[in-house]
């Protein structure tokens, strides 16, 4: 299917990438996932400005497939603001963390995203639609979960 997700922040209130990275690391310790990290780039004063971690509930060599790759990036990041013409607010989100295709990993997905979000819920999850998932959609979510959830419109399930 090829689709991505996004955890966002409106634009400012970010968490730098170390504390996302430290928050990630603690989150899969909790929910007994697989952790790894590389391409890490920093800045002229040594801070971190973009990684690539990788998250499985399996172990790597076991099952490639069951695994998400994300880009955790620091703001301000080129590229990585956005706006919504839906959003009558006209706020700016900064996408802290970008997942690569989650395709017959929703479970997956949804069992990182709750609990990212359960740690930060200023953050909102979108997924290349025109709807976001925050933390009380997640728990709604959870209570009636389907591997479905991430293509349907939050509100539409009220």
């Amino acid at each position: 299917m090829g689709m991505s997700s996004f955890i966002v922040f409106k634009q400012g209130e970010s968490k730098s990438a170390n504390s996302l990275l430290s928050t990630i690391k603690n989150i899969c310790i909790k929910e007994n996932l697989f952790f790894d990290s590389d391409d890490e780039k920093y800045d002229n004063e040594g801070v971190l400005k973009y990684t690539r971690i990788y998250i499985s509930d399996k172990p790597f060599k076991e099952d490639y497939s069951r695994t998400i790759s994300f880009s955790l990036y620091d703001e301000p990041y080129d590229f990585q603001i956005v706006t919504f013409d839906w959003d009558n607010m006209k706020n700016e989100y900064f996408k802290a963390i970008v997942s690569d295709d989650f395709d017959e990993n929703e479970d997956l997905l949804f069992q990182f995203l709750f609990a990212f979000l359960n740690e930060n819920s200023d953050a909102k999850v979108w997924i290349e639609e025109d709807w976001f998932y925050t933390l009380d959609d997640l728990e709604r979510i959870k209570d009636s979960y389907n591997s479905s959830w991430c293509y349907t419109d939050p509100n539409s399930e009220n």
